[in-house]
């Protein structure tokens, strides 16, 4: 029965060793050989007891130095009965199992490493920044890059990233891997399989990119995610690109929560919109030429206070002061304090295309002041 049993886990050894092997099967593995070295112990330890007339502690204790292959000598089998006890299930039943095993282990751990290196392991994640796909251009100083903003905001300081990619395929470079507590999987977010697999459904926040930040085409690859992000059960919050804007109401729709324009030259706008939903409009808004937009006014200003500057141009709809050019220094001044006193060349206001005013109706509703 016991040399059944050895070609057997060894058959079946041979059979498993290139397959992925998780943690929990090892341990079972670890469970079943433990009790196997148990029932071994045991029986040798009685076997010399009856074959040899030892106690049981001195059975046991060569047993112990047996399989350990130590061999202290103080005490050993010296009937044919008690010899063949020991070569039967110490050399062949227990030395070759728990070098085995050993090696097993030793192994299992070599390959997880390399697993993990290439993006092949299944991490155990939960409450995380997941980040599906990746940039078609320069994808490892962006991930750096946004990284860096997520870890700056209050809200996802400590937050683990993972990322999900197949553009990672040799293991994440070392500018990612210095910032800590980053990992990826090497899939792609059109693989339902995949995105289980990097924990999406258990995530704190999910990222889709766009590949592109200007083929509309990648539109439909974001809106395949999408659909399986939510057949998977993912209840956290999904901020997806858009190329296309008559596509974002169809993003909506397939449960995005956020839609952004891809901006690879300002990644912060991407963390924004899971800090404070409403303000990636708002930038979008200021990045485009639709809708509301910076202009400068060359006008004089000699000592006016800020915040009466910004209440007479509101007054008469002209637009919302945001900064001004120091008369001094030519330095721009974003976002002054209300009540400093400012010296202006020019002022930068935001307004829509509604109102169209020029500089001298922008002085005429300064004259006052």
């Amino acid at each position: 029965m016991i040399l059944g049993w050895w070609q057997k886990f060894v058959r079946g050894s041979r059979e498993r060793r290139w397959k992925v092997r998780t943690e929990q099967k090892l341990g079972k593995s670890l469970a079943q050989t433990g009790a196997y070295l148990l029932a071994i112990f045991v029986l040798h330890t009685a076997a010399m007891m009856v074959f040899e007339g030892m106690s049981m502690g001195d059975g046991l204790w060569l047993t112990l130095t047996t399989v350990t292959t130590v061999g202290y000598g103080d005490v050993s089998a010296a009937s044919f009965a008690g010899r063949a006890a020991t070569v039967a299930l110490m050399y062949f039943g227990g030395i070759f199992v728990l070098a085995k095993i050993a090696g097993d282990y030793f192994e299992f751990r070599s390959e997880r490493r390399e697993r993990m290196a290439r993006g092949q392991w299944e991490w155990d994640m939960q409450d995380h920044i997941l980040i599906v796909n990746s940039p078609d251009e320069d994808p490892e100083e962006y991930f750096a890059r946004l990284i860096r903003q997520f870890r700056a905001s209050e809200m996802f300081a400590d937050t683990p990233v993972q990322i999900l990619t197949l553009q990672l395929g040799d293991g994440l470079p070392p500018s990612l891997t210095e910032l800590g507590n980053v990992v990826h999987y090497h899939g792609s977010g059109s693989n339902s399989p995949a995105l289980e697999s990097a924990g999406a459904a258990k995530a704190r926040a999910v990222v889709v990119l766009s590949e592109s930040d200007h083929n509309p085409r990648f539109d439909a690859v974001t809106f395949d995610t999408l659909h399986r992000l939510r057949e998977i059960g993912v209840k956290a919050p999904i901020l997806a690109e858009c190329l296309r804007d008559s596509n974002r109401r169809r993003f909506k729709d397939a449960g995005a929560d956020i839609v952004i324009r891809p901006m690879r030259a300002y990644p912060g706008m991407v963390v924004r919109g899971f800090v404070a939903p409403g303000v990636e409009q708002v930038f979008e808004e200021l990045f485009s030429s639709d809708g509301g937009e910076y202009r400068r006014f060359d006008v004089q200003i000699n000592g006016s206070r800020w915040a009466d500057v910004v209440a007479a141009l509101i007054e008469k709809n002209l637009g919302v002061a945001v900064a001004f050019e120091d008369a001094g220094d030519g330095e721009i001044h974003v976002t002054p304090n209300a009540d400093d006193n400012i010296k202006a060349t020019a002022l930068f206001v935001l307004a829509s295309d509604a109102n169209a005013a020029d500089s001298q109706e922008i002085s005429s509703a300064l004259t006052a002041l």
